[in-house]
């Protein structure tokens, strides 16, 4: 019985209770941050939550859903220490949805003040980074959204939602962001993201009091890393040729000349690329495959039969010059660039890992730039629709 008691009271010591707890109305949720670089000084923005203004019982009030928090110092921890001062509660970062990089501190290097983000033991891994285009993150933080009261919770699933179904964006989370910092034979890219319209106004309420808000958010081209540094942006075309070769493309839309001004749409529906690294002569070879399925689902050309199997077959190769002109063209920006960010030296290190530790050292600089690079792109075309050709005169 003693033995018994014993074990027992030692169990109850071993438990520590809610040591640890924090009430909600002791902490600021944090949903986006934004990291810029002012004056020879970081200037970190928290966007958090207004509870009370995004409650389901409460109708509406004169408040903003969020409101923005900011720091200033010579480090990223200084910064988000030194808004204390006006903040009244303690930053929570466990339900950070976005994280926005100005497009100044992205040339000067990102290295630094991820390498303290990860360092925080409440921060998790799954959430988005993207780069601030032609402003400060700051600005996309304080711009209000429609639909979505919380702008940060919008422009996520904005940018989850385009990488699924529209080819220049890509969702990168901070595991994969680090990964591409801290791994070999690959570069970083992260989707840009820009304000579009009457920029003064989109800090206001006033921006969502109309149809179409004058300002608005718009993803658009991928910013292309050199170690941690931005060194340029990729255009729509590039873009979409980045997410075919590296994997990334869900669905998407071509669109097939077959008259002036007249196009055949056709969707992507699945995209299966794969890379293979080989050395011929002593330079190195990346075969590139790409096999995309796809279905009709806009016919403007009447002169097009799609009950005709060589009209299909016509249709195919069409596409399939579309996506290779897109692959073609981030490939030679990459080596225009020296920065392999397509991942053609990490596959080269799988395939051929003797070879690649010789070149790894100066691959961007040299061996890169002489890849020599074939394209084996399949398209099909499963689907006409519901109704083939269209009974309409």
């Amino acid at each position: 019985m003693k033995y018994k008691l014993t074990i027992g009271i030692l169990c109850l010591l071993m438990l520590s209770g809610c040591w640890s707890r924090r009430e909600l109305n002791e902490l600021l949720i944090v949903l986006g941050v934004g990291v810029d670089w002012k004056d020879g000084e970081y200037v970190v923005s928290f966007q958090v939550v207004n509870p009370s203004e995004i409650s389901a019982q409460r109708k509406g009030g004169d408040r903003p859903p969020s409101t923005l928090y900011q720091g200033r110092g010579k480090t990223l921890f200084e910064a988000a220490r030194s808004l204390t001062a006006e903040a009244p509660r303690k930053v929570y970062m466990g339900h950070l949805q976005l994280y926005v990089i100005g497009e100044e501190l992205a040339k000067r290097g990102i290295k630094d003040f991820l390498d303290n983000s990860v360092r925080d033991n409440e921060l998790r891994m799954d959430f988005n980074l993207v780069v601030a285009r032609g402003t400060y993150a700051e600005n996309i933080l304080k711009l209000f959204t429609p639909v979505e009261k919380l702008s940060s919770y919008s422009m996520q699933q904005s940018l989850q939602t385009s990488q699924k179904s529209w080819a220049p964006t890509v969702a990168m989370t901070l595991d994969e962001t680090l990964n591409k910092l801290s791994g070999q034979g690959f570069e970083l890219a992260l989707t840009g993201i820009k304000i579009i319209g009457d920029t003064r106004i989109g800090d206001t309420k006033t921006n969502v009091e109309y149809f179409q808000p004058p300002s608005r958010y718009r993803y658009t081209g991928i910013a292309a890393f050199k170690e941690d540094k931005l060194i340029g942006w990729l255009d729509e075309q590039e873009s979409k040729g980045y997410t075919d070769i590296t994997n990334n493309l869900d669905s998407t839309s071509i669109e097939v000349a077959c008259g002036e001004q007249k196009y055949m749409a056709i969707e992507v529906t699945s995209s299966d690329a794969k890379l293979k690294g080989s050395v011929q002569n002593g330079k190195p070879r990346m075969d590139v495959s790409i096999r995309t399925e796809a279905n009709i689902v806009g016919r403007q050309c009447r002169d097009i039969d799609l009950t005709d199997p060589q009209a299909i077959k016509r249709l195919e190769v069409e596409s399939k010059q579309i996506i290779l002109s897109h692959v073609e063209a981030v490939v030679s920006r990459a080596m225009a660039m020296k920065s392999d960010f397509i991942g053609f030296g990490n596959q080269l290190g799988k395939d051929e890992p003797t070879y690649w530790k010789e070149v790894k050292d100066t691959w961007n600089e040299d061996m890169f730039l002489q890849t020599k690079v074939n394209y084996k792109i399949e398209f099909y075309i499963r689907k006409t629709g519901t109704i083939g050709n269209s009974t309409m005169k």
